[in-house]
């Protein structure tokens, strides 16, 4: 056999072996918590009101948990922790929890809503003063924050990469609406909504 000929034969199974590797239909099994990544900007006012207005930074770390199978139509529960700051209302740390479904096509786009309830402790903007009784005098007060709920609406859209190759990687664009409850000025705001605009990504660690 000539050295052509083991050469051509070499292609051939390299060729052939590569061919059934891509062919292979098996699929991926994931982990049942993926890490998601959110970052975007946070406003005060209705949905899709003051969307550009200012920025005021939003981060948040999460995860969530599958409660059904089924990968097209999937319903889950998500948690997220982080931190928004707006010099008007306050710097604010959150924790959230939601309830969502998510539509998947085939082809990897995906859209998704959720209902969310959530705690935060929301900072003061600027320095507040306490009056002393005795003598009249102020005294600053120091900022620790206080404690208030919310309730939340989320909508978003997306591509889920893993569908279509092998990267296990969702990204996406939300935007959360909310109402918190109680705020500073109890009294002329019992409520006070908000709303954020982000781009998310989402990790899915794949099962040893």
């Amino acid at each position: 056999m000539t050295i052509f000929k083991k050469y051509v034969l070499i292609l051939l199974a390299v060729s052939s072996s590569y061919l059934l590797n891509a062919q292979d239909t098996t699929p991926i099994e994931y982990a049942k918590y993926p890490l998601k990544l959110s970052l975007g900007n946070h406003v005060v006012g209705f949905p899709l009101e003051n969307l550009f207005s200012s920025f005021n930074p939003h981060l948040s770390i999460g995860t969530e948990r599958g409660i059904n199978k089924n990968q097209k139509h999937h319903l889950f529960v998500a948690a997220s922790l982080g931190f928004f700051r707006n010099k008007v209302i306050g710097n604010t740390l959150f924790l959230d929890l939601d309830l969502g479904y998510r539509f998947t096509h085939k082809r990897g786009l995906y859209v998704e809503t959720s209902l969310g309830l959530g705690t935060l402790n929301q900072y003061h903007p600027r320095a507040t003063y306490q009056q002393n009784t005795t003598d009249g005098s102020y005294k600053k007060r120091n900022n620790k924050g206080f404690f208030a709920s919310s309730i939340a609406l989320k909508l978003g859209i997306g591509y889920d990469f893993s569908k279509k190759s092998n990267l296990p990687v969702r990204i996406g664009i939300h935007h959360n609406a909310f109402i918190q409850t109680t705020y500073f000025d109890v009294d002329n705001f019992p409520i006070m909504p908000q709303s954020t605009t982000n781009i998310s990504i989402t990790y899915k660690f794949k099962k040893s």
